[in-house]
């Protein structure tokens, strides 16, 4: 995919051609690469020195594309984050995981969100053995910044 950020920038345009022709780069690099497209996401949100608006969006979509309201399309993009190769999945929850201790409140409570979707997909496969440790350390780490354990899902 090409400069994510200004794809996303794009996506909030007053132009409403802009932002139509940045919502179809997106839509056609889900499709045609998610796994390239999920870590293109993590890297955006979890990079401090982009624009938080631009980090908080590369979340929502990041989330977005692990969930739905609809029971058989929520499946249906798990089972299609898991068919992504392991070691992928495991640097994208890394990054979204690391976002938990941003400096901006934002960023947390959407990498939290993030956290919690992909969790959805990868606990019932058994996939994520060591968040519920790792959600532990950050609760009971009495020296962890304040947003690190509120941001903890």
């Amino acid at each position: 995919m090409a400069d994510i950020t200004a794809i996303l920038t794009a996506t909030q345009s007053a132009d409403a051609g802009a932002r139509q022709a940045a919502e179809e780069q997106l839509k056609n690099a889900q499709e045609s690469n998610l796994a390239g497209f999920l870590t293109g996401l993590a890297s955006e949100l979890a990079n401090e020195q982009k624009p938080p608006e631009v980090r908080r969006l590369a979340g929502l979509i990041l989330k977005n594309a692990l969930d739905a309201r609809d029971e058989t399309r929520k499946a249906d993009l798990q089972q299609k984050w898991l068919a992504v190769d392991a070691g992928t999945r495991q640097s994208i929850k890394q990054q979204v995981w690391n976002t938990l201790g941003s400096n901006t409140p934002e960023i947390r409570h959407t990498g939290a969100q993030a956290v919690a979707k992909i969790a959805g997909a990868e606990i019932p496969a058994k996939q994520w053995p060591d968040l519920v440790t790792g959600l532990q350390s950050n609760v009971a780490n009495t020296g962890a910044p304040a947003g690190l354990r509120q941001a903890t899902p």
